[in-house]
């Protein structure tokens, strides 16, 4: 049984979320959100992921506190109250990253009805960045055996051996991937079909559900 998300209702819940947090900020729609972040995980059975999610959040939410009572940098309190707002956020794209592929987000998207070159860049980029950690990788490993060392005591000197060759990497594989989407007809003025039909189930309209009538709850003072 699939217990995955419409990838279409990921894009749309990491999309709506920033904005009603901004609009109406306040530590209840947070909580709120983390909640419905980390159920997703649970039952889509990423368990190891979830624990650690709340390793990090009770860490970050701990230090924001700690700043909150006993430090009086605005900055610092900043930080770790932003952290901890866009944690549901990192774990939703990381849903996104890590359990569809490019046929399964591109179909969904053509639901939107927006321009294919949109939708087309939208996700080469989500489906790029597990490309560039794998290139990141691989740029660290040539330059160890090169001799090249890399210390935060000099950032810019480190920041300078891992970026350009990642510069030319993107390059390269930017030319690739265009070659790739003609070859299957990207191009193409008529309809794209494909494999993956994937439509909204009853845990998409649940989540829906949730976030919509918590943050009337939360904005209508109830809660």
């Amino acid at each position: 049984m699939d217990r995955r998300l419409n990838p279409l209702s990921i894009i749309l819940i990491n999309a709506f979320i920033p904005v009603v947090n901004t609009l109406f900020p306040t530590s209840k729609a947070i909580f709120l959100d983390l909640a419905v972040a980390l159920f997703i995980l649970f039952f889509t059975g990423l368990y190891s992921k979830a624990i650690k999610a709340i390793l990090y959040l009770t860490v970050f939410f701990g230090l924001y506190v700690v700043s909150l009572n006993y430090f009086n940098s605005e900055v610092i309190i900043s930080f770790f109250r932003m952290t901890t707002l866009f944690v549901p956020c990192i774990i939703f794209a990381y849903l996104l990253i890590t359990q569809y592929n490019s046929s399964e987000i591109l179909s969904s998207l053509q639901k939107l009805k927006l321009p294919k070159i949109f939708i087309i860049g939208l996700t080469v980029t989500i489906r790029y960045i597990p490309t560039f950690r794998r290139e990141f990788k691989t740029i660290k490993e040539a330059m160890s055996i090169r001799g090249v060392d890399f210390s935060i005591r000099r950032p810019i000197r480190t920041f300078e051996y891992l970026i350009v060759p990642q510069l030319f990497r993107c390059l390269s594989l930017s030319g690739e991937l265009t070659s790739a989407g003609l070859t299957r007809g990207i191009s193409a003025p008529n309809k794209r079909t494909g494999f993956f039909d994937r439509r909204f189930k009853f845990l998409d309209f649940l989540i829906f559900f949730i976030l919509i009538m918590g943050y009337v709850l939360i904005i209508g003072e109830v809660i």
